[in-house]
């Protein structure tokens, strides 16, 4: 699944230092939010409007893939400025536990569409 939108609260470098996990707020359109929150993921009516979180464990050897327009690799210093126009490749995932059912995605690769400011190298 591809999902375009802005990007808030990344953590794409290294996981979220308090929660540990690669993550971010992916702002949807009134339609996707209210299908995505009937289907059962975690969405949130923010001030930025209406975003699916998107939250990843880290693995051993994964980190999620990050690329500019033009499908090449970019080098992050920092992370992902809050506003950032991207594309993000999702793999579904659905879980059930004594605790529930649970759903979610994994982040495979985010594509930057703003010009790479001076965190990235091309």
């Amino acid at each position: 699944m591809i999902l375009e939108g802005k990007a808030y609260w990344c953590h794409l470098k290294e996981p979220n230092k308090y929660y540990g996990y690669y993550g971010l707020l992916l702002t949807l359109n009134k339609t996707k939010y209210l299908q995505f929150k009937k289907e059962g993921y975690q969405v949130k009516d923010t001030e930025w409007g209406y975003c699916l979180n998107v939250k990843t464990k880290p693995k051993e050897g994964y980190a999620p893939i990050l690329v500019n327009r033009k499908e090449k690799p970019l080098k992050i210093f920092g992370d992902l400025p809050n506003g950032s126009n991207v594309k993000v490749r999702l793999e579904p995932w659905e879980t059930d536990n004594r605790y529930g059912h649970f759903k979610g995605f994994t982040i495979i690769a985010v594509m930057l569409l703003d010009k790479p400011t001076s965190l990235f190298v091309e």
